[in-house]
Parts: structure tokens; sequence; C-alpha cells
């Protein structure tokens, strides 16, 4: 395993809070589990501090930062004027691949209400947001919308304990529409249904965290 999908990784667990903040992350503990030497942990470990994911803490190595919610509210702000940007940069021919692995999404989120788990939800929720990137044309969008996303999502994950029925409903929801907008092949619908989307996701999120029934502590 190579340091990008190390980075890969990490980045996932920390970001659906299997590593939650504080964290400790050991390079000889994971460099074991990955079977490398500790130079690609430590180089993958480098690109989640740039990142802005990890932070080095004297005597205690490097840990898993804490979810600033102000930080937390201007990314965020942040991702609904880069959703309203998709409609100059998106891709909407030869849309049949997408349209299939989004109904494989919406079959995958349907079953999380029989038999649910937070790593199944957040699998179709990084799928969706990996679909929606593979369709942005400009290299530099893509990568700061899936990049911005990570940094984001953890305080989804923070809320899903208490929401998660109401979650999967939002989320249903959510492909239905990407699939009717990919299918009407116009870019700036697409980009009006990820806007519209996220901002009801936001919505609903501040509106959890203001309940006070978090399961983990932030500032």
């Amino acid at each position: 395993m190579d340091t990008g999908a190390i980075f890969e990784l990490l980045r996932y667990r920390i970001c659906t809070l299997q590593y939650p903040p504080g964290t400790a992350l050991k390079e000889i503990e994971l460099s074991e589990e990955f079977g490398v030497s500790r130079t690609p942990i430590r180089q993958a470990i480098q690109r989640l501090e740039l990142a802005g994911l990890v932070q080095p803490v004297i005597g205690h190595g490097t840990i898993v930062k804490s979810i600033d919610l102000q930080s937390v509210r201007h990314l965020l702000q942040y991702r609904l004027q880069l959703a309203l940007m998709l409609e100059h940069f998106l891709s909407t021919t030869d849309v049949e691949e997408t349209i299939e692995k989004l109904r494989k999404c919406h079959a995958m989120n349907a079953a999380l209400e029989r038999d649910f788990s937070p790593q199944g939800f957040a699998q179709v929720s990084h799928d969706v947001r990996w679909i929606i990137c593979d369709r942005i044309t400009n290299p530099f969008l893509a990568q700061n919308w899936i990049d911005t996303y990570y940094l984001a999502s953890r305080v989804w994950f923070l809320c899903l304990p208490a929401e998660k029925d109401h979650f999967i409903a939002l989320q249903a929801e959510e492909i239905t529409r990407l699939i009717d907008s990919f299918r009407s092949g116009e870019a700036r619908r697409v980009a009006t249904t990820v806007h519209d989307v996220l901002q009801t996701w936001v919505a609903d999120v501040w509106q959890s965290i203001a309940s006070g029934r978090l399961s983990i502590s932030v500032t």
C-alpha cells in the first residue's frame, strides 16, 4: 500500500469518526497494520496535517484535531458557493454510467432502513460525493470539492446517531434528485440540486447540534 492509499484510508477513518477527535496516530502501530515502513506512514500523516485534520502535540505525537464549529460553519458556507460554481464545470454528457452508480447508491441507502450501520451510511455518502467529483471537468475545482467535503463531513457523522432515520430519508431524496438532474442533461439543474440539498443538510445539522444531543464534544 502506497502513501496515497494510506492517506485516503486514514482520512476516511477520521472523517467518519472511526478516529474521533483526540485520537493519537501512532506510526509504529499503523506501519504494522499496513505492512509498510514508517516512511509512507509519516508522509501520509504529514498530508493529513496539511489537510487540517490532525496536529502534532508535544508529548502525545500526532492527534486528530477537534471539531471547530466556527470553522465548519465557514467551510459549509464556502461549499454552498462551490456547489453553484459546478454549473460551469460539470459534464452532463454520457451520464448512463453515472446514473447507474447513483441507482446503486440509492439501493444501498434503502438497505440501511432494514440494517443500519454508520459505516454503511458513510459509504453511500462518500460514493455520492465521488460520483459528483468525477463529473467535474476542472481538476482544481474537483480536488477542492472533495477535500472540503472530507474536512466538513465529520459534523454529519457527529449528528448521525441522533438523526439516522432522517438522514437516511434525506440521502434517498438527494440521490433521487441527482438522478433526475443528470438525466436532464442540464449542468445548471445538477448544480442547483447539489446546492439546494446541501443547504438542507446544513440546516438540519445545525438544528441537531443545537439540540445538545451530540456524543462527541466540539469547540
